[in-house]
């Protein structure tokens, strides 16, 4: 099997608000455990170490730097993957995805897109999103060797940060079920209203 892919968009916006946030020189240490034979795809003078969002970039470059940040920050980098989201959402919502977003601009219609929207981010996982009754959506990913706790934190939240956009400000996230913690899928129940 082919090893995981990311697409650059994933974590080009997230790398930009890092450097916004802590500094270019804290995104560069982010590199440290990027094995030497991939840092010929980075280039650390460059914003977002050079990542472009039309580009797929094999896990094993990205998970050592997104491992940096787990260590660093603690707690799967969650708290990390809320406050990027709620920055980082509605820019990409206005931004290069303002005409998919439209399309998909209700919790149903969102839901029905999910699959394929995944993919143009993720070579592996299935990703599907269930509304199960109005104001409560499960969102489950299974099959996915590409997972990272903090690409799962940040999947939750850009998950409620594009149902906010949707017009329903109040939601709460609450994962119930994680491949990192030997799960054999990721299940988040996602609770919104307006």
């Amino acid at each position: 099997m082919a090893e995981p892919k990311i697409k650059g968009a994933a974590i080009r916006e997230f790398l930009l608000w890092h450097d916004q946030r802590y500094g270019h020189a804290e995104t560069v240490s982010l590199t440290e455990g990027v094995p030497p034979s991939l840092l010929k795809d980075l280039d650390t003078t460059q914003p977002a170490l050079g990542i472009l969002g039309a580009s797929w970039y094999p896990c094993s470059l990205i998970h050592p730097m997104l491992d940096h940040i787990v260590e660093a920050r603690g707690n799967e980098g969650r708290e990390l993957a809320n406050a990027a989201n709620r920055e980082v959402v509605p820019k990409m919502l206005r931004g290069v995805y303002r005409m998919i977003f439209r399309t998909v601009a209700t919790p149903e219609l969102y839901a029905r897109h999910i699959h394929r929207l995944w993919r143009r981010l993720h070579t592996t996982g299935d990703r599907s999103l269930t509304i199960r009754e109005p104001g409560e959506a499960l969102s489950v990913v299974e099959n996915w060797p590409g997972h990272h706790p903090l690409v799962c934190w940040t999947t939750i939240y850009t998950m409620a940060y594009v149902f906010e956009a949707m017009g329903y400000p109040h939601w709460s996230v609450e994962r119930i079920a994680c491949i990192g913690h030997g799960a054999p899928r990721c299940e988040t129940i996602l609770r919104y209203k307006r």
